[in-house]
């Protein structure tokens, strides 16, 4: 059984995660199916569907971790999600592709990926696991929701600052051209 206030700080940050995270992916749409492509896991044929179903997924997820009755199936879509972009980081970086943009927040930042990508994504995705455990029957105080709000904004605010001093140089043009020559055909 898992106290109500983790429960709902953890179901209101991977919200907070997933919903950013398909809105960059829109807000950058001209880009973000050539990131999809860059990753050569689909077929070209199917890339662009892939690229829509993403961040519309990702919005799904994060809906339905703001609304306890759909909670549960939020956080299974979430952890599917994570499980999903930790395995594509994962292949292409057991490929030696390090160079092509992960894609995070959308297509601007030009990032490249890293190992520490790849148990980032296995971290949420556990996180999001936990939100399958039943909730304590306690009832959550207005302290509790503002902690949890306080919590989750503060998390916000340092995951950035976090990746961006974790993240390797990004790729430059050059680099992203030799290693989208380089994929394997289908």
């Amino acid at each position: 059984m898992l106290d109500p206030l983790p429960q709902l700080t953890i179901a209101w940050a991977l919200a907070a995660l997933l919903g950013a995270a398909a809105l960059h992916k829109l807000l950058s749409w001209r880009e973000w199916p050539g990131v999809v492509r860059n990753y050569a896991l689909v077929p070209d044929s199917v890339a662009g569907v892939a690229a829509g179903l993403l961040p519309c997924a990702e919005a799904l997820a994060a809906g339905a971790l703001l609304w306890p009755p759909a909670r549960p199936a939020g956080a299974a879509l979430a952890a599917a999600l994570l499980a999903t972009y930790a395995a594509a980081l994962q292949i292409n970086l057991w490929r030696g592709r390090t160079m092509i943009d992960c894609g995070c927040f959308g297509a601007r930042l030009r990032q490249g990926i890293a190992p520490w990508m790849v148990w980032r994504n296995v971290l949420l995705a556990l996180l999001a696991a936990l939100l399958w455990l039943p909730a304590g029957g306690r009832a959550l105080t207005a302290a509790d929701l503002a902690a949890a709000a306080a919590t989750v904004a503060t998390l916000a605010c340092l995951y950035p600052v976090l990746a961006m001093v974790a993240r390797p140089a990004p790729p430059t043009f050059e680099q992203n051209f030799h290693v989208s020559r380089a994929r394997p055909r289908r």
